[in-house]
């Protein structure tokens, strides 16, 4: 779910304020309905989308400027309904603010066990300040860079238990403009658990792929709430570079993995079978071959299948 200014209409504020220099009366009048947003969100607008679209129980909330205030009121009140959150340059200026130091007092009574948060901060600082001597400054022109700049140093200091969090200050970019770069920041940084390291595995032929697999893709699986599987491009690439170095307990233990997580596949089939004709194991390849056929005929597999029947 992602919000913006322009949803303001509805009121994305979580307290009733009073007018000042900041706030006309007319918003004034209206604030302090955040609440009923996230209400709307709960009850009818998660409901509605898991209904109507395939969806997975990981849920990403991200929001800009009064869209992001928005977020951070969800991150602390409704923390258990997303996974991950997104605030970019959220307007913590609001209510003076004594709403979010509230919060920020309260840091070390939270448990945020697998919970993301990413704050982007936009340059808003006047000429002549940085992002460490904005802080000390008292004036109307600095709340809104003061605010933000504030909330992720507490974060940062205090570090909550359970919590995975990140900021980053984009100093060429300003509070109209830092949405696009921050949401794919943001993503990078939430997501970048789920990334296998093939990397790691090129340097290190010695060490056990099929394992490395396993044992990644169990922690991915328990930080997504849900089972998450290699593709299976993935594991057959890695299966036959192995079998390519000669390495075939590797090798057969990928292919099988692949047999295994996608049985229903023609192509998974297929490879186990040219790893049994590498192996010289005629009576497997052509098992294999056969259930890669009975699946979908291909042409590939067909010739594969009748040259071995020629050489017996």
């Amino acid at each position: 779910v992602g919000i913006t200014n322009t949803d303001r209409e509805r009121d994305l504020t979580p307290t009733r304020v009073n007018p000042d220099r900041i706030i006309n009366a007319g918003d004034a009048k209206k604030s302090g309905g955040g609440e009923n947003f996230m209400n709307f969100i709960q009850n009818e607008l998660i409901p509605y989308i898991d209904t109507h679209y395939p969806t997975t129980s990981y849920r990403v909330f991200s929001g800009h400027s009064l869209g992001g205030l928005t977020v951070v009121n969800a991150f602390f009140n409704h923390t258990g309904l997303f996974n991950a959150y997104i605030a970019i340059d959220p307007s913590l200026w609001w209510d003076h603010r004594r709403w979010i130091e509230k919060y920020e007092n309260e840091l070390s009574q939270y448990n945020f066990h697998n919970k993301g948060l990413f704050v982007a901060i936009a340059n808003n600082l006047p000429a002549g300040l940085d992002t460490m001597s904005v802080l000390k400054d008292t004036g109307i022109n600095t709340s809104f860079s003061r605010s933000v700049l504030g909330f992720a140093h507490t974060l940062q200091t205090a570090s909550p238990k359970g919590l995975r969090f990140g900021s980053k200050f984009y100093p060429n970019e300003w509070h109209g403009s830092v949405e696009l770069n921050a949401e794919y920041d943001a993503l990078r940084y939430l997501f970048k658990f789920y990334h296998f390291d093939m990397n790691h595995v090129r340097a290190h032929p010695e060490l056990n792929p099929d394992s490395l697999v396993s044992v990644h893709f169990n922690k991915v699986s328990k930080q997504m709430g849900y089972q998450v599987l290699p593709t299976e491009d993935m594991i057959n690439n890695m299966a036959y570079g192995y079998m390519g170095m000669q390495k075939m307990d590797y090798a057969y233990a990928l292919f099988k993995r692949n047999t295994e997580n996608h049985p229903k596949s023609s192509n998974a089939w297929d490879s186990m079978g040219d790893y049994y004709v590498a192996k010289g194991d005629k009576q497997n390849a052509t098992d294999a071959f056969s259930k890669s056929l009975s699946l979908q005929e291909t042409q590939d597999t067909r010739r594969k299948l009748e040259e071995l029947k020629g050489n017996n």
